[in-house]
């Protein structure tokens, strides 16, 4: 067993935890998320890496297991979430791939499900919040920082103000002025006569990152 991370001093279980991962016939396995720091939790968070198509189980019911292929170990999810965790032993590593095209298209998914479930949306934010303090600060954060990061925020509106604020400044300092002009008047334009909320948030954002050009 192999404990990974920042967060190692704060993690609870550890035999219980061993004795789930042993229980997978497989050499990369590991579990992560509240299991490991909450007396209460809903599931036990547990990935496997494998090519294989074979189903694991195991004897506790709360195990939820998951699936990584190897070719998404680049990843900005695998790279939180084996940030902290423990493993059944050494876990296989791959240089951290991610774009700012992503980042984009995972602020068009959050935002209408963050209008459309309001106080429900903590779940449903966790990319949105992961791809900007990555952007932001250059930090991967690892599955215990995302959870305190995303409780921070009272409600949904304080969500869209910090999306608001943070994805302009994020995006004008990371990408070329002239891929801004050229890729964001584009999405302006896609929006543009929606009347949706969410088409109209993102309409105006997008409005306001090639701004952002004119501004710098």
């Amino acid at each position: 067993m192999i404990i990974y991370g920042p967060q190692g001093e704060k993690m609870r279980k550890l035999k219980e935890t061993e004795e789930i991962l042993e229980q997978v016939s497989t050499k990369h396995c590991f579990i992560t998320g509240s299991y490991l720091y909450k007396k209460k939790y809903r599931d036990i968070d547990m990935f496997v890496i494998t090519r294989s198509k074979k189903k694991f189980k195991v004897r506790n019911k709360k195990a939820k297991i998951s699936f990584i292929d190897f070719n998404d170990l680049h990843s900005l999810f695998y790279h939180s979430i084996s940030k902290s965790c423990i493993s059944k032993g050494v876990l296989p590593k791959k240089d951290l791939k991610v774009t700012i095209s992503d980042y984009w298209q995972v602020v068009n998914e959050a935002v209408p499900t963050i209008m459309n479930r309001k106080n429900k949306y903590h779940k449903d934010i966790r990319f949105l919040v992961l791809y900007t303090e990555y952007f932001r600060t250059g930090e991967v954060l690892d599955t215990f920082q995302l959870d305190s990061k995303i409780k921070s925020f009272k409600n949904y509106k304080e969500i869209l103000t910090y999306i608001d604020r943070e994805v302009p400044l994020v995006i004008n300092k990371k990408i070329k002025k002239s891929y801004l002009r050229r890729f964001f008047y584009t999405q302006a334009g896609f929006y543009k006569g929606i009347n949706y909320k969410a088409q109209r948030f993102l309409y105006e954002l997008s409005h306001k990152i090639t701004r952002g050009v004119y501004c710098g």
